[in-house]
């Protein structure tokens, strides 16, 4: 793979992921809907970059197409968010191969390495929003019920309410 078909691959999914934060925000309301519309247009813009770059490559940029299929249907915010997610997955999944396919300090891989810190980070806030109460906040947390096998005090000493030790 060369800089101008992994450029070409990750526009293709810009164009992809565009589409699809039209639908996630039709989906939502308040300030989930205030972030999809900042991300939507931070992934316009992303897609423009990789149009430039794969112009400077000597390529004519993959053209979108009027609709995607998305992979699974929506019927509330819950859905959007997942959807949300998965598009910045696919983001993470081209921006690696453009990483892997540009020169070190080019700017396809400032694109790149860019588009995959943002991903990243957006792809956690969206699945922060998909957790429920009753689901553990970290891998490994115990549930509400079960007690922690950590001390919380020292069995030397107590504090008081005012901070000092006993």
């Amino acid at each position: 793979m060369t800089t101008l078909a992994a450029a070409q691959a990750a526009l293709a999914v810009a164009h992809q992921v565009v589409y699809g934060y039209g639908v996630v925000v039709a989906k939502l309301a308040g300030h989930a809907r205030t972030a999809a519309l900042r991300r939507l247009v931070e992934h316009q813009l992303s897609r423009d970059r990789l149009a430039d770059i794969v112009h400077v490559e000597g390529g004519v940029p993959v053209a979108a197409r009027p609709a995607y299929a998305l992979p699974f249907s929506l019927s509330d915010a819950m859905d959007a968010y997942r959807l949300a997610a998965s598009l910045e997955d696919a983001v993470a999944g081209t921006a690696w191969d453009l990483v892997a396919m540009s020169a070190a300090a080019s700017h396809p891989r400032q694109v790149a390495v860019d588009a995959l810190g943002d991903a990243a980070a957006w792809a956690t806030w969206w699945r922060s929003l998909t957790t429920t109460s009753g689901e553990p906040a970290l891998p490994g947390q115990p549930e509400p019920s079960q007690p922690s096998t950590t001390p919380t005090s020292s069995p030397s000493s107590s504090i008081t309410p005012s901070g000092s030790t006993s």
